[in-house]
């Protein structure tokens, strides 16, 4: 019985919904942090991968790049006990891991290898870091942001915490910092982080 209902989630699963299950079984089966960093995940997927960029539908919105029709796979994903919300993250239920386990042998590895990677860049970011690393980098995307003019004024301070971390180059902090390369080199090292350049 357990194994028909298994197969029958499996069956019935879309494109997205699969998309959603590789990205919270990737890295160990780490949660994502919540709705916010799940959309902003997919939505970096959806830049690498036609077909889930074809589906999903990301549209600028209140905080940068939403798909009400991802948030509504989510919650289908939740009611058929494949995904659970805990403490406001998202993660895969045992159904949900075993589900991801049969996902998984079907995929390209370089495809799970691209959203491990992005899982592992975006997921401990800041709400802060990741809506100015979103902003700047898609800048189309905050059109309609109630966040954009804060996360503005904090685009500097964004931009050195990323690079002290060691997520973005010294050119991508220069472009989410709005300033020059130079300008940021120097900062940085005025701040003691360690910047080549």
């Amino acid at each position: 019985m357990v194994g028909d209902f298994k197969e029958r989630v499996l069956r019935d699963l879309t494109l997205t919904q699969k998309y959603i299950v590789v990205l919270l079984g990737a890295n160990d089966f780490r949660p994502v942090k919540g709705s916010l960093w799940l959309q902003k995940e997919l939505f970096a997927l959806s830049k690498m991968f036609d077909d889930l960029r074809e589906e999903s539908g990301f549209e600028a919105y209140f905080l940068g790049p939403h798909s009400e029709f991802v948030q509504d796979e989510l919650v289908d994903l939740v009611q058929a006990g494949v995904v659970e919300k805990d403490r406001g993250q998202d993660r895969l239920t045992v159904l949900g891991k075993e589900i991801y386990k049969e996902i998984s042998k079907g995929i390209k590895n370089e495809k799970v290898e691209a959203v491990s990677d992005i899982k592992d860049f975006l997921n401990d970011m800041t709400e802060s870091e990741l809506l100015g690393f979103v902003y700047f980098s898609y800048p189309e995307m905050r059109d309609e942001s109630l966040k954009f003019k804060e996360v503005e004024r904090k685009r500097r301070g964004i931009a050195l915490s990323l690079l002290r971390r060691g997520k973005i180059s010294v050119e991508k902090a220069s472009e989410i910092a709005g300033i020059s390369v130079e300008r940021l080199i120097q900062e940085s090292r005025r701040r003691g982080i360690q910047v080549y350049g």
